[in-house]
């Protein structure tokens, strides 16, 4: 038997069983289209997670913060358990009971962001730049008006921010000596109209930035069963004014003279230093900034609170900061490191956590996402799979009615020489093109959905979220074809092997007697 004739056997049988062909052929079709849909999903979700945070150097960012660390723990004593009790009870309570002496007896300490720290920061490997953040209350004077202010740094140099400053330009480098206004703050300080901001550009700006300090003698205080926490703010601030005049009054108390100096050594403990002082400079406006809009806030990271009033460059900032002597040990709120490459990030988080602090970056986040988008398509996928095998079944059932329909023909080929082999190839090869025109036109319908589904999604986002989907969430890249062709003809082969096996076996002289 020739090639030729193992494959117009097929075709024939086709022409014959036009309806079961076609209905087998769909359920073929719409496994393939259900195994595609799947794949393509789930490549185009994770691309487009990919391609939305690399969007501004995000995917690139690690975040620093300060954290707490135990610098001592010291060995907990040996724990005695009371009590006749199972030797297992008494390992969970001694285990359980030497825990909390470790914990009791652990010193811990705040490592701050610090100068030493933050160059520290700047000098890990794959660090290309470090960006410290500060934020202070401050009080600002234009003329003869005072007025209290929150001012920030860090982000004036970046191209984002840039695109906010309405009035005047954004900072030439990191460390001039200039300061950005909100346009709220200039409305606030009488810049009402545009040729007011126009001509507030230039202007000299003084900042004032008080010291870090006490506040004051520290009691526990408690009246009527009310303690300081606990009460109102008016019974707080006359507490606190209790405090502060309690030095004075001392001699007018009915106190022991033993107890008076007692009290005036914890006073004077609690007063030594040096008095607080203000931190204060001269700098020049030189640009006006608006408001985030909502899709700037959906896209982007800002490092601005929503409430700032000044931007300074962000190493003037932080000179300014740490002119003050405390705020040198307690150093700033965070920092943000931008390294080279996304891959190395892991890497850099790990040197933050060895310096002992915090850190945050949005590869963590992405990480996590990517595990519950690929449990979601793995479930879609198995899904596929139940519907290719459920067409597989009826590729097989198929196949057994197409050996009892056809017994007499295959009597006649035995008859005339072909072998056993033949006749299995006739119908591996026609459960092959099912798979093959059914997985095909699967794939196809799958490409063809993925316009409007995309276009459905991206519209969906755009409502709810306000971001603008850069890309299609649908990806059919060349695997994804192969692999959904090859799978379902090797589907529809598997579920021919045995309609195939069963038509070697066909009896000669019992066929050729079937009517």
């Amino acid at each position: 038997m020739r090639w030729i004739d193992l494959l117009r056997f097929p075709l024939d049988s086709f022409g014959h069983q036009k309806m079961r062909t076609c209905l087998t052929t769909l359920g073929v079709i719409f496994g393939a289209f259900v195994l595609a849909a799947s794949l393509s999903i789930n490549e185009g979700v994770q691309r487009t997670i990919e391609r939305e945070s690399s969007k501004g150097d995000i995917s690139r960012k690690v975040t620093v913060y300060p954290r707490p660390r135990a610098v001592e723990s010291k060995a907990a004593e040996d724990v005695k358990v009371a009590g006749r009790m199972s030797p297992s009870r008494h390992e969970r309570i001694h285990k359980v009971l030497a825990q909390q002496a470790r914990q009791g007896n652990s010193v811990w300490e705040q490592v701050n962001l610090t100068q030493e720290r933050l160059k520290a920061l700047s000098r890990i490997p794959h660090v290309v730049r470090m960006v410290p953040i500060v934020g202070s209350r401050v009080v600002t004077t234009m003329g003869n008006r005072p007025e209290e202010a929150s001012v920030s740094s860090g982000a004036g140099e970046t191209p984002e921010f840039r695109k906010r400053v309405t009035v005047g330009r954004s900072f030439d480098s990191d460390d001039e000596r200039s300061v950005l206004l909100s346009e709220m703050f200039a409305y606030r300080i009488g810049l009402i109209d545009d040729a007011d901001l126009d001509q507030a550009i230039g202007k000299p700006l003084r900042v004032e930035l008080p010291a870090q300090e006490d506040d004051g003698p520290s009691f526990n205080v408690s009246l009527a069963g009310r303690s300081k926490a606990r009460g109102g703010r008016d019974e707080q601030m006359a507490l606190r004014q209790l405090a502060w005049q309690l030095p004075g009054a001392l001699d007018r108390l009915s106190l022991t003279g033993e107890e008076i100096a007692a009290l005036r050594e914890a006073i004077r403990q609690e007063s030594e230093g040096v008095a607080p002082g203000v931190v204060e400079d001269n700098f020049r406006v030189v640009g006006i900034f608006r408001e985030m809009t909502e899709e700037e806030e959906k896209e982007a990271w800002s490092q601005l609170p929503a409430d700032t009033d000044l931007v300074m460059p962000r190493r003037t900032a932080v000179d300014l900061t740490f002119r003050d002597p405390a705020r040198r040990d307690q150093g700033i709120a965070r920092a943000i490191l931008y390294v080279d490459d996304i891959r190395n990030v892991q890497e850099v988080v790990d040197k933050v956590e060895a310096l002992g602090l915090g850190s945050q970056s949005i590869v963590e986040m992405i990480e996590r996402e990517r595990l519950t988008y690929l449990l979601i398509f793995g479930g879609m996928t198995c899904v596929a799979g139940v519907a290719l095998l459920v067409s597989s079944l009826g590729i097989a059932n198929t196949m057994l009615m197409s050996i009892l329909e056809r017994r007499r023909e295959i009597g006649i080929m035995k008859a005339v020489g072909a072998a056993n082999w033949h006749l299995q190839a006739i119908f591996l090869i026609e459960a092959s093109v099912i798979g093959l025109v059914g997985g095909s036109l699967g794939l196809l319908l799958a490409w063809s959905i993925s316009f409007p589904g995309n276009a459905w999604v991206r519209s969906m986002v755009h409502s709810d979220m306000k971001v603008h989907l850069s890309g299609s969430i649908f990806a059919f890249p060349a695997w994804i074809g192969v692999t959904v062709v090859l799978f379902t003809v090797g589907v529809t082969i598997v579920a021919a092997l045995y309609p195939a096996w069963r038509a070697a076996k066909v009896e000669t002289v019992s066929a050729l007697r079937h009517e």
